[in-house]
């Protein structure tokens, strides 16, 4: 964790899996550990959750691979493990009566993850980016993501939109991250969370955390967005061409885009259309 993960942007969950997970193991040495001890642990974990099992898998065969280029053993024994889970790109995103009833009920959950989750819906950014957002990286252009925290290293700056502007405005500024909980440290309990909210909305179809950044981008592309800036909001690696000499932000096109998702949300809150949109022209 200190080495390997020191900075990774997932270094609490990655933890948590260590706590948790991997308790069994902490007393024992790492070459010690077999082949049938990990397919053993994996097989029990997806029992109740496939997916889950593969993350951990995930983790266990990062941390062979470590220890492997430490010297610490000879080979990984979590080398060619299948996956227990089969794994499928996700479709869902939420319609506009799903994000009315979410965002109904979503200050319920009360601080910090009432406005996390909000901020989520509004800015479109990757969960772990979002529950790291400091004070230090919010000024009057917006939030400026470092390349520490962001996914492969890639900073960008995310524009912030008058209705994010006001999710912020009612949060409490104590210390220096702006979501926290007792301490300036990760957050944890995220399913926990999400199994409350969806007992708050009631029936409705399944749905996980990161489907409000597809639900973002989705609507963003209905509002008839350009596609290249919907991938800059949202922070995708470019390739080809593209990558290499295509070098504008695209920050006046990214900062009309946010109002106008702003100003979508506030009708669909509402029922009733903003008095603000912002005209675009499409591409």
């Amino acid at each position: 964790m200190q080495d390997y993960a020191k900075d990774h942007r997932t270094r609490g969950e990655y933890q948590r899996k260590i706590d948790v997970d991997l308790a069994d193991w902490h007393g024992r040495q790492i070459a010690d550990i077999k082949r049938a001890d990990i397919k053993d642990l994996i097989r029990v974990k997806a029992r109740k959750s496939p997916i889950a099992a593969n993350r951990l898998l995930s983790l266990i065969t990062k941390i062979f691979n470590w220890a492997v280029k430490e010297e610490l053993v000879e080979a990984s024994p979590a080398m060619q493990i299948d996956r227990p889970g089969k794994e499928t790109e996700r479709e869902r995103s939420l319609s506009a009566e799903e994000i009315r009833t979410v965002w109904g009920v979503i200050d319920k959950l009360g601080y910090p993850w009432g406005p996390l989750y909000k901020m989520l819906l509004v800015t479109g950014q990757r969960r772990g980016e979002v529950a790291g957002l400091r004070w230090s990286e919010i000024n009057e252009e917006g939030w400026k993501l470092p390349g520490e925290r962001a996914k492969k290293g890639k900073g960008h700056l995310v524009p912030l939109s008058s209705l994010a502007r006001e999710v912020l405005d009612g949060v409490p500024r104590i210390g220096e991250l702006v979501f926290r909980a007792h301490t300036d440290a990760a957050l944890q309990g995220w399913s926990r969370t999400a199994t409350r909210l969806e007992k708050l909305t009631g029936p409705m179809e399944s749905w996980h955390i990161h489907d409000l950044r597809r639900t973002f981008a989705t609507h963003l592309r209905s509002l008839g967005v350009d596609r290249l800036v919907v991938s800059k909001l949202l922070n995708h690696a470019e390739a080809g061409t593209t990558k290499i000499y295509d070098r504008y932000a695209a920050d006046p096109e990214k900062t009309a885009a946010m109002e106008r998702w702003a100003n979508r949300l506030r009708e669909i809150i509402s029922g009733a259309p903003a008095s603000n949109v912002v005209q675009m022209k499409l591409a």
